[in-house]
């Protein structure tokens, strides 16, 4: 528990500076380890969000984290999907937009699971096995409601053009959050490693019953 707490804790103190960064870099992770002290994540510049066009949730079947078949549709059925794009040998944004989610499940509270499911997707499916990200996963906390999906890159890459998350070159992809409602067709894109109250700010617009933090907690 100590040494889970420590890892996501490492992983937001990266986040502040790295705002507007890429994964570049992903073979220098002693490197990264060594840095000097960061920003905290509140002091993070440059988070931007928008509505999201032509956002479709397809019926495709990926893989969890147990190696269990989820179908997208099913994970957004009734509930807000908010959704990232990470992969588990990245050694710059990856982590802090994980810690992030793990902080976020706090924010949400009693909301996660029952009204909102969060989903962290694979950029690397060849080497992202449902092994490797069930262990990435406890190193941040995972909770029900949380979900890691990989699977057959045909299908990922399939997932990852509707969601507006493919990029050609993963360790050149950029911090981007979704969130939506797929029943509506309404969505919101946050570019940039935007802190966990903002993101749940962000899900209470789709959220009209009651606000999504069961607990305000600092980012």
């Amino acid at each position: 528990m100590r040494s889970r707490s420590l890892h996501a804790s490492k992983a937001l103190l990266l986040a502040g500076a790295l705002a507007a960064a890429s994964c570049t870099g992903e073979e220098r992770a002693g490197e990264a380890s060594a840095a000097p002290p960061l920003p905290a994540v509140d002091s993070a510049a440059a988070v931007r969000s928008a509505p999201a066009q032509g956002v479709v949730v397809p019926d495709e079947e990926l893989v969890d984290q147990d190696g269990a078949p989820v179908r997208l549709r099913e994970l957004s059925k009734d509930r807000v999907l908010v959704v990232n794009f990470i992969f588990t040998t990245c050694s710059t944004i990856c982590s802090p937009m994980t810690a992030i989610f793990g902080r976020l499940q706090d924010e949400l509270g009693d909301a996660l699971e029952r009204d909102v499911r969060l989903v962290s997707i694979s950029l690397d499916p060849a080497m992202d096995t449902p092994e490797r990200l069930k262990a990435y996963a406890e190193k941040f906390g995972r909770r029900r409601g949380w979900v890691f999906l990989t699977g057959s890159r045909e299908r990922v890459d399939r997932v990852l053009a509707a969601l507006g998350g493919r990029a050609p070159i993963k360790e050149r992809h950029t911090p981007i959050s979704l969130i939506g409602r797929e029943a509506e067709g309404r969505w919101t894109r946050v570019d940039g490693i935007a802190p966990p109250r903002r993101l749940a700010e962000e899900v209470r617009a789709f959220l009209p019953r009651g606000p999504a933090a069961g607990s305000a907690h600092d980012g």
